[in-house]
C-alpha cells in the first residue's frame, strides 16, 4: 500500500513525521557509486555530454550493484535486463550526487553516488518477470485458438511502445460476425475485461467493421500510467455465444488466475479447435466454424525512463 505522508513543522523548526515506516525504508538503503567518461561531438552541447556522462554512470552504478546482479541473474532476455537497468536507472536511485567532475578538452568523466533500496529491486525484478511470462502464455501458440476464420487486432502504435501520458486506441476486425470478448492484461498483475463488462453494446460484432475501443467516440479512454512493463490485449470472437465460465461479472480479475480459467473455458467453449495445455481440444457437437483469436503486444515506461532513454540516444 503507498501513502501520502504529510509531515508537521512545529513553531521551533523541528520537522517531525509520524511514520516509523518512512524511516525504517530509508535506513534500508544502500550506497552506490558509478562512473563514466563522455566526448562529445560537434553538434553536442558541453551541457548535452554532461547528461549523456551522468547517465551512463547511473546505469554503471546499477549494473555492478550486487543486489541486481543476484536478483537479475535469472533474467535470461537481454532486452528486459536492459530494460530494467533503464527503469531503475532512471527513477529508483535516490539523493543522486555527483562526487568528481572533470573535462579533458571535449571529454567529460564523472563520478556519482547514489542510495538505492535493495528490497525495490528485487522486487521490480519479479514483477517484471512475472509481467513478461504473462504476456508470453497469452500470445503463445498453445494458447491461441487454430482460427477458424480471419480476425485482426491492432494498436493506435504499431511498435507498440507507449510511454506515461500516452492514449491507448484498440482496433478489431473480423472476417465474420461473431461473439467477442476482450480483454487487456496490464502491468499491475490485472486484467480489465473490456468486452462484454465495460463496453457492453460490442459484445456482438459484425464482419468487415473495424470495432475501436478508447478512440475518440468511446466511452472509455485509455491513458498509460504506472506501473509500467510488458502488456498485452486479448481478443477471441466466436461464431456461437460464449459459455457463462468465460464472461466474468466484475470488470478486473488477477492476470493468472483468470488465464486458469479462460483456458478451461475455452476448452469446452462449442466450436474451439485450439490447443491447451498441449492437449487437442475438441467440442464433441458439430458447430459451425468455430472461434478465432488474437493478441496484440505492448511496452509501457515512465516518463523519466523515457527521457533517460533519449539522453542515451537509445
Amino acid at each position: 500500500m503507498r501513502y501520502n505522508i504529510t509531515c508537521t513543522i512545529l513553531i521551533l523548526g523541528v520537522l517531525l513525521c509520524a511514520f516509523p515506516e518512512f524511516s525504517q525504508a530509508s535506513a534500508s538503503r544502500e550506497i552506490v557509486h558509478g562512473n563514466a567518461c563522455y566526448a562529445f561531438g560537434d553538434e553536442e552541447t558541453p551541457k548535452m555530454a554532461k547528461k549523456k556522462a551522468e547517465a551512463f554512470a547511473r546505469e554503471r552504478a546499477v549494473s555492478g550493484y550486487q543486489v541486481w546482479v543476484e536478483s537479475s541473474s535469472q533474467v535470461k532476455d537481454n532486452e528486459l535486463q536492459e530494460e530494467l537497468i533503464q527503469t531503475i536507472s532512471a527513477g529508483m536511485l535516490h539523493k543522486v550526487s555527483i562526487n568528481h567532475e572533470e573535462w579533458k578538452g571535449r571529454e567529460i568523466c564523472i563520478e556519482i553516488s547514489a542510495e538505492i533500496d535493495p528490497q525495490d529491486i528485487s522486487m521490480e525484478v519479479a514483477r517484471r518477470q512475472n509481467q513478461q511470462a504473462i504476456e508470453k502464455e497469452v500470445t503463445s501458440e498453445s494458447f491461441d485458438p487454430d482460427p477458424a476464420f480471419g480476425i485482426r487486432l491492432w494498436l493506435n502504435k504499431p511498435n507498440g511502445r507507449f510511454v506515461e501520458g500516452d492514449q491507448l486506441v484498440i482496433h478489431v476486425e473480423v472476417d465474420r460476425d461473431a461473439y467477442l470478448k476482450l480483454d487487456y492484461f496490464q502491468a499491475n498483475g490485472t486484467v480489465v475485461h473490456l468486452v462484454p463488462n465495460l463496453f457492453r453494446g460490442q459484445a456482438f460484432v459484425q464482419k468487415g467493421k473495424t470495432y475501436v475501443f478508447g478512440g475518440a467516440d468511446s466511452p472509455e479512454r485509455f491513458i498509460i500510467s504506472e506501473p509500467f512493463g510488458n502488456e498485452v490485449i486479448k481478443a477471441v470472437a466466436s461464431v456461437l455465444p460464449f459459455l457463462e465460465e468465460l464472461t466474468p461479472k466484475g470488470n478486473v480479475s488477477q492476470s493468472q488466475a483468470y488465464l486458469e480459467t479462460l483456458k478451461r473455458g475455452l476448452s469446452v467453449q462449442p466450436g474451439f479447435r485450439g490447443r491447451t495445455r498441449g492437449v487437442k481440444i475438441t467440442s464433441g457437437v458439430a458447430v459451425p466454424s468455430g472461434v478465432s483469436g488474437a493478441s496484440a503486444s505492448l511496452s509501457t515506461s515512465s516518463q523519466a525512463v523515457a527521457d533517460f532513454k533519449k539522453s542515451l540516444n537509445k
